[in-house]
């Protein structure tokens, strides 16, 4: 419990939580009709579990959740109206720069989702710059080192505003009844 803890209590790791609860506010404010739930806050001081989830008419959902007991706390997760997976997206991934934000995803090995971004999303070479900030950033925030050298670009260079947009545009396409 004491590393939770000091993850808990970190800049970084406060600010990437803050980033994940920021993007499902924006998401329930983009999709009108979606329900979000309140903050887990027990979920969230654990580290582990669905810290909240925002619920649309045909019951597809998003989850913000840990991931693999509570050592991957950050991310963002898309199901159908059945509960099936189709998408994950790493925070840790995301890269915040002066307010400018760039996060390529990763390679799925589910071959619906890598559909569903590929139809989307340019599947590109990864800037070695990005790759060593992102190594460094799980680094700090105790989430895995693996970072692959290519990725779907979601948003480069991008104020909050138009990464918010990429992402609910991404979202809002996804096939939420297969």
């Amino acid at each position: 419990m004491a590393e939770n803890e000091t993850r808990l209590n970190s800049n970084l790791f406060k600010q990437y939580q803050k980033f994940g609860f920021d993007i499902m506010e924006y998401l329930a404010d983009f999709f009108e009709k979606a329900e979000l739930e309140e903050i887990d806050e027990q979920a969230v001081n654990s580290l582990d579990g669905r810290y909240q989830r925002l619920t649309f008419p045909d019951q597809s959902y998003i989850r913000y959740t840990s991931w693999n007991d509570a050592k991957k706390p950050f991310y963002i997760n898309l199901y159908n109206s059945r509960g099936g997976y189709i998408l994950e997206l790493d925070l840790t991934r995301l890269v915040c720069i002066e307010d400018r934000f760039t996060w390529y995803l990763a390679m799925p090995k589910n071959p619906e989702s890598r559909e569903v971004l590929a139809k989307q999303l340019d599947f590109v070479q990864t800037p070695s710059d990005y790759r060593a900030w992102v190594t460094h950033q799980k680094m700090m925030l105790k989430q895995g080192k693996q970072i692959n050298k290519e990725g779907f670009l979601l948003a480069e260079d991008s104020s909050w505003k138009e990464l918010v947009e990429k992402l609910a545009a991404l979202i809002q396409i996804h096939p939420k009844n297969t």
